[in-house]
């Protein structure tokens, strides 16, 4: 009796550390996922989205530089500009996971994600998956 429960917890052991190392390296999320997680994931999307520039609009929250992937211009940056103010105060009320805001009626789903080398900000607007707003250094 005594052997067999060592051989199952040895077992358990040696599981537990098998789903612990294989968990280690992983950086994705699923679409159940509640936005709760921590850890940046790594943007499929090119910046700026084909057909759009990147237009600088000055500095953001805190001193990032604020870019947006549009067709619009230079006249984007107020609404550029203004996401990623609602996204920070957001962000101060919520450590972790993905955000949402409206501005001007349209609503922006925020989070971090991985860069090369540094993590950025970005948030795409819901009515135009690529007409985005970054917040990088």
């Amino acid at each position: 009796m005594r052997t067999t429960a060592q051989i199952a917890g040895t077992a358990l052991a040696v599981i537990t550390t098998a789903l612990t190392l294989t968990a280690c390296n992983d950086t994705t999320t699923s679409s159940s996922d509640s936005g709760n997680s921590a850890r940046p994931v790594a943007s499929a999307a090119a910046f700026p989205a084909a057909g759009h520039d990147a237009v600088q609009c000055g500095t953001g929250p805190w001193g990032l530089a604020v870019v947006a992937s549009t067709t619009k211009g230079s006249d984007f940056c107020p609404t550029a500009r203004a996401v990623a103010g609602a996204y920070a105060d957001e962000r101060a009320k919520q450590a972790t996971g993905d955000i949402a805001v409206t501005v001007r009626t349209v609503r922006w789903v925020c989070r971090e994600l991985a860069g090369d080398p540094n993590p950025y900000q970005e948030c795409a607007s819901q009515n135009e998956s690529a007409e985005r707003v970054r917040l990088q250094s």
